[in-house]
């Protein structure tokens, strides 16, 4: 499968993983940006794809993406998440994927993911005992993209004030994934048993997603090659896009799907951090591989 796979690193260098994504997530167009930036060149990642399709698949990215028996009610099901369309009339087991408590329970004995409890309003001292344990925890829609719905919770007054309409949410222990004053994620795409491409995103708010992009590269040491660094704005249809929307996308989704700044640096990883990650990436995409999806556990919208 073709996957997007999120990871905080924490102060001890440890990787966390926090979210798995299928079907088409960023990442391919996001990493050749990031290359591009920094060496003046293009990355030809999308080649490198093509040719993993065609070598593991025999059929061009494309069409094995669209080959995929969960695509369709995945598209509908993605605007159905945003706002913008119908619960899909064919919801395919697959998309209980798309459930970060599924995810968790599949994911958390095989890599670390930061430890998750079902938000229950009407179990609220689970959650302040989850709370006390922590210290910090981390309030997460089980269903929703882009930070949409992220909260950092400290204090029992803050848990106890949470309101979430509901909307089914997961409590999540709080990484400090941090390089100097921006927090930070990291997403690798894996396919077909390969580790495909790392990029990282820079924020100076709660929660790093579609902030600054930057190139990650193997190094020495931890840290950025320039403290202070002048970005680059991009605005250009993106390769997912072409493949995803063919000749038409939802015009909501326009940022998402054009936009871009560019950190004109580098994210260096340690040596042993960056072969990790790349581990546990071929890893999860290898487990999500040889899933049956109808054995998975029930999802918060059946």
């Amino acid at each position: 499968m073709y996957l997007g796979i999120d990871f905080l690193i924490d102060q001890q260098l440890q990787p966390w993983i926090v979210e798995v994504n299928m079907g088409l997530p960023g990442g391919a167009e996001e990493y050749d940006r990031t290359f591009h930036v920094v060496n003046k060149k293009p990355s030809h990642i999308f080649d490198v794809i093509d040719n993993i399709s065609l070598n593991t698949y025999h059929k061009p990215f494309k069409d094995y993406l669209h080959s995929l028996p969960f695509i369709q009610s995945l598209k509908a099901f993605k605007l159905w998440i945003d706002g913008y369309g119908p619960f899909p009339d064919d919801l395919h087991p697959a998309l209980r994927l798309e459930d970060k408590w599924v995810q968790y329970q599949l994911l958390r004995s095989t890599v670390p993911i930061p430890e998750t409890i079902v938000w229950d309003s009407n179990n609220r001292i689970a959650a302040q005992t989850f709370l006390e344990q922590k210290g910090t925890v981390v309030a997460k829609r089980r269903l929703g993209r882009g930070g949409k719905g992220f909260l950092v919770i400290e204090t029992l007054e803050a848990l106890h004030n949470l309101y979430v309409n509901e909307t089914p949410y997961i409590l999540q222990e709080y990484i400090t994934s941090q390089v100097y004053e921006y927090v930070f994620s990291v997403r690798t795409i894996a396919f077909a048993g390969e580790f495909v491409c790392i990029y990282a995103n820079l924020a100076t708010r709660p929660y790093s997603n579609h902030g600054v992009l930057i190139s990650v590269s193997e190094g020495n040491n931890f840290g950025l090659s320039e403290k202070r660094f002048s970005t680059k704005y991009i605005n250009k249809r993106s390769w997912e896009a072409d493949i995803w929307f063919g000749d038409d996308n939802p015009p909501y989704l326009r940022h998402n799907l054009y936009e871009d700044e560019v950190a004109e640096a580098i994210l260096f990883l340690p040596h042993h951090l960056f072969q990790t990650i790349q581990t546990f990436s071929i890893s999860i995409e290898r487990l999500y591989e040889e899933l049956n999806f109808a054995t998975l556990p029930t999802a918060c919208f059946e």
